[in-house]
């Protein structure tokens, strides 16, 4: 089901039962909520199968690590991450950026351009592709981007669960690798105490003092290394024009789908639905998409 599917889907489901509806706001709005809804509840079972490490795939990510020596012990996961730099390929005026190619950027990235007095400002995020050389923003720019202006792409990885941390030294001209045991406060005094086990160099330990933030000890020494964590869903966007002043026309190229397998979509759609207090069954879900099928199937010739 795409993010159109989903919109009407919620939309049935409240018409039905309380005569009313939502706004495609509010719609994709709750829709996230479900989704969030539906990970909190799976995460928990990471690893125990194949099936849900295979649904929780597209989450996961990668940040590569190598501490300052001012404050070696501290590992902090950025929000955004350079993803790509592109050239302007032609003048760019209004919204729209002209470029050589748009492959690989999707709605949502975030827009940096390096033009000098007109930088953009980090919420300046991709609204729409329009097609295989250009893309719109979500603010008008400051000056106009020329040929040749560096344009930054970033993604935004809002870091969720950590799930591995390990630090790399080179030994004898190999890489070795190291896995860094995660403590938690009521462990930091008898770790770093311990004559049997303390903290070392090649086998430190790692505490979460903030929500993206690892402090690694023991201190002064500069790790190089990597994080494996689990990043947010990306939020829905649906995208639309309005035609004549009331009727709406699903965009696609506008919109952001559900990230998540087919096979989850009801999960997810049953989550949205019940954080505003309607309970269906995976019946009356498949009852939907049936009726959907057959109405997109009508005046259609299969024989």
């Amino acid at each position: 089901m795409n993010i159109k599917d989903c919109v009407d889907y919620i939309n049935f489901w409240i018409r039905k039962q309380r005569g009313s509806f939502l706004t495609i706001e509010e719609s994709v709005a709750v829709l996230d909520l479900g989704q969030i809804a539906y990970y909190n509840d799976i995460i928990q079972k990471y690893a125990v199968s194949q099936i849900i490490k295979d649904t929780l795939a597209p989450f996961k990510a990668t940040y590569n690590f190598n501490t300052i020596v001012a404050d070696p012990q501290l590992v902090t996961i950025p929000e955004l991450f350079l993803r790509n730099t592109i050239t302007a390929n032609a003048s760019s005026v209004g919204v729209v950026v002209n470029v050589a190619s748009t492959l690989g950027l999707v709605i949502g990235d975030v827009v940096v351009v390096s033009t000098g007095a007109g930088l953009f400002q980090p919420d300046t995020t991709i609204t729409k592709i329009i097609n295989a050389t250009s893309f719109e923003i979500n603010i008008v720019p400051i000056t106009t981007i020329t040929t040749g202006d560096r344009i930054l792409i970033f993604q935004s990885k809002p870091y969720l669960d950590l799930l591995d941390l390990e630090i790399q030294f080179t030994s004898n001209g190999h890489s070795v690798h190291y896995p860094i045991k995660m403590i938690n406060e009521d462990e930091r005094g008898d770790r770093l105490n311990s004559q049997i086990d303390p903290p070392l160099a090649t086998a430190p330990v790692g505490e979460m003092i903030e929500r993206r933030t690892i402090k690694l000890t023991p201190a002064n020494t500069n790790y190089v290394g990597s994080a494996t964590y689990m990043r947010r869903p990306r939020k829905p966007v649906y995208g639309y024009s309005i035609v004549g002043g009331r009727s709406i026309v699903y965009d696609p190229s506008s919109s952001v789908q559900l990230e998540w397998r087919d096979t989850d979509i009801n999960a997810i759609l049953l989550k949205a639905l019940a954080s505003i207090g309607i309970n269906l069954s995976d019946q009356e879900v498949s009852q939907f998409a049936q009726a959907k099928t057959q109405e997109n199937y009508q005046g259609v010739n299969h024989l």
